[in-house]
C-alpha cells in the first residue's frame, strides 16, 4: 500500500473519530454505548431526539461543508498559484453572504438560502473575473481583486446588521459566525443535493489543477485552453463555496487551513490533494463544531470562531514559511 494511501485511510480514521465525538459532546454528554444503541436500534439505553435529530444532522452537515470548502480552498490555491487563497480570501465567501443577507432583509424564505448564497458568490467571482481580464486573468490579479470585492461584501454585510432591526438578524447574526447551531436534517436535504455532485466533479478533473500549475505557457503547451480551464474551475470553486456558507455560514479559515495541511501530507498531486483536503476539512469543521459545545456547556461557541482562533496564527506562518521558501 502506498504512502498516499496509508495518509488517506489515516485521514478517514480521524474524520470518524471526529463525528463520535461530535455525537457525544455537549450540554448533555453521551457515552459510546448509548451512541450504538441509538444509531443500531439495540437494547439498551437510548437518546433518539439528542442524536438522530439534533447531533447527527448537524454532523453531517459539517461533514458535508468541511468537504465542499476544503475542496474548494485546494482549487482556489492551485489555480493561484498562491499557499495563501482561499475562498474568503478572493471574496466568494463574503459575497454569498452579502446575497443571504439581502434575502433576508427582504423577506425571502430560508428555503432560498443555498439559491441566493449561489448567486452572490457567482456575482463576486464574476466582478474578480472581469476585473482582471483588462491586462489578462494572472493569479496576481484574480487574487488582488478578490481581496477587494471581499472587502465590498463585508462593508455591504456590515451595514445591513447596523441599519437592519435587530430581530430580523438575531439568527443570521449568529449564521454569519460560521455556526452548525440548530441545523437539522432539512439543511442537509437543501445542501447536499447541490454539494455531492460538485465535490464528484472537482475530484475528477483534479489532474487538470497539476496542469495549471505548471505555468500558463506549459499547459498551453500540452494542449489546455487555460482561460477556459480558469473560468470553469473558478466557477466550480465558487459554487462549492457558496452552498457552503448558505449552509454554514462564513468558515473563512477551513479552505486556507485544509489544502495546506493535505499537501504537508501527501505531495503536490491534486489526485490525492483534492481527497486528502476534503477529509482534513470535514474533521476540521466537525471537530470545531464539537469542540464549541464541549467547552463552555450549555453556551455554544460558533465553529467560525474556534476555526478563526486556530487560522489566523496558521496564516501567519504559511506566510512567513511561504517568504523563506521565496513564494
Amino acid at each position: 500500500m502506498s504512502r498516499t494511501l496509508w495518509v488517506l485511510v489515516g485521514l478517514l480514521g480521524v474524520v470518524v473519530l471526529a463525528v463520535i465525538w461530535s455525537i457525544s459532546a455537549g450540554a448533555v454528554p453521551i457515552s459510546a454505548s448509548v451512541i450504538v444503541n441509538t444509531l443500531f436500534g439495540l437494547e439498551g439505553p437510548h437518546q433518539d431526539f439528542i442524536i438522530l435529530q439534533s447531533r447527527l444532522p448537524r454532523t453531517v452537515l459539517a461533514l458535508i461543508a468541511g468537504a465542499a470548502l476544503a475542496i474548494s480552498g485546494a482549487i482556489i490555491q492551485a489555480l493561484l498559484r498562491n499557499p495563501l487563497a482561499s475562498p474568503k480570501v478572493i471574496g466568494i465567501n463574503s459575497g454569498a453572504a452579502l446575497a443571504v443577507c439581502l434575502g433576508v432583509l427582504s423577506g425571502v424564505s430560508p428555503l432560498w438560502s443555498p439559491v441566493l448564497a449561489a448567486v452572490g458568490g457567482f456575482a463576486a467571482a464574476s466582478l474578480v473575473w472581469i476585473g482582471s481580464l483588462r491586462r489578462g486573468a494572472s493569479p496576481a490579479r484574480l487574487a488582488l481583486i478578490g481581496i477587494a470585492v471581499g472587502f465590498l461584501a463585508d462593508a455591504g454585510v456590515d451595514y445591513i446588521l447596523v441599519t437592519a432591526p435587530t430581530f430580523e438578524f438575531s439568527a443570521p447574526l449568529v449564521w454569519l459566525t460560521g455556526s452548525l447551531w440548530s441545523r437539522g436534517w432539512d439543511d442537509v436535504a437543501r445542501s447536499a443535493p447541490l454539494i455531492l455532485p460538485l465535490i464528484g466533479m472537482a475530484l475528477l478533473l483534479a489532474f487538470r489543477l497539476d496542469l495549471i500549475r505548471l505555468g500558463d505557457a506549459h499547459a498551453r503547451g500540452l494542449g489546455m485552453n487555460v482561460k477556459i480551464e480558469r473560468f470553469l474551475l473558478l466557477a466550480l470553486a465558487t459554487a462549492l463555496a457558496s452552498v457552503s456558507v448558505a449552509a454554514v455560514g462564513a468558515l473563512g479559515f477551513v479552505g486556507l487551513m485544509a489544502p495546506h495541511m493535505a499537501r504537508q501530507l501527501v505531495g503536490g498531486n491534486h489526485r490525492a490533494v483534492l481527497p486528502a483536503s476534503m477529509l482534513v476539512g470535514m474533521a476540521l469543521v466537525v471537530l470545531s463544531d464539537a469542540a464549541g459545545r464541549a467547552l463552555a456547556p450549555p453556551i455554544e461557541i460558533s465553529a467560525g470562531i474556534l476555526t478563526a482562533l486556530f487560522g489566523a496564527p496558521f496564516f501567519v506562518f504559511i506566510l512567513l514559511t511561504s517568504r523563506r521558501e521565496g513564494l
